[in-house]
């Protein structure tokens, strides 16, 4: 028996940005503020959290309405074994399992970008080793890891826009296909649209 996501609501983010309180200034605010130039919504705690609300319940919702989450795999990162970061695994993990059909995914919902070498001693002991064959290792200088965050997650993005498009035109073509995924509220639109906008220049 598998844990699975019932209904899925309309996206209001491209991606949930899943860090350590440590990497937030440096790293992590630049990124979202530049993916924002580029039209690219990111979800940010400090920006779209919802104060009064149980913190377990607004994570799970954000990363639910959210197409993907991008984790900020740093030294701080690795450093806690615990916390809110592993939290937000465990629900992408849960998020994509459900996106996951006998023909393949319907979206590649976890991006976990690595700032470590690949050599890294204390990443194989970590629970991000399971996800680090969906990972992209940072090879830019300390003064780029910004530009490159940026640059993987719009390509992430570009790739998985062309994966809705394929499936919205799979959608019109296969009778089956309409009815698996209008057997489940939501999992249309989610996998046949790119919410909350699609991306410039791809025709989508």
């Amino acid at each position: 028996m598998f844990w699975t996501v019932a209904a899925f609501p309309r996206c209001t983010h491209h991606v949930f940005l899943s860090h350590c309180r440590e990497d937030h200034d440096e790293l992590v605010r630049p990124v979202h503020e530049r993916l924002a130039t580029n039209n690219i919504s990111g979800w940010l705690d400090r920006e779209d959290y919802h104060y009064g609300r149980d913190s377990r319940t607004a994570l799970r919702d954000a990363i639910l309405r959210s197409r993907h989450t991008v984790f900020f795999v740093t030294p701080a990162m690795l450093a806690t074994g615990r916390g809110w970061c592993v939290l937000e695994l465990a629900y992408a993990e849960l998020l994509q399992v459900s996106l996951v059909r006998p023909g393949g995914a319907l979206a590649n919902v976890i991006l976990p970008l690595f700032f470590v070498p690949q050599s890294d001693v204390t990443l194989p002991r970590s629970v991000w080793q399971l996800a680090r064959d969906r990972g992209r290792f940072c090879d830019a200088p300390h003064d780029g890891r910004v530009d490159w965050a940026v640059s993987e997650i719009a390509r992430f993005l570009r790739d998985e826009q062309r994966i809705a498009t394929d499936s919205a035109t799979f959608y019109k073509n296969d009778r089956a296909f309409r009815k698996e995924l209008d057997a489940r509220t939501g999992l249309t639109e989610r996998a046949t649209q790119f919410d909350p906008h699609s991306l410039a220049g791809d025709g989508a």
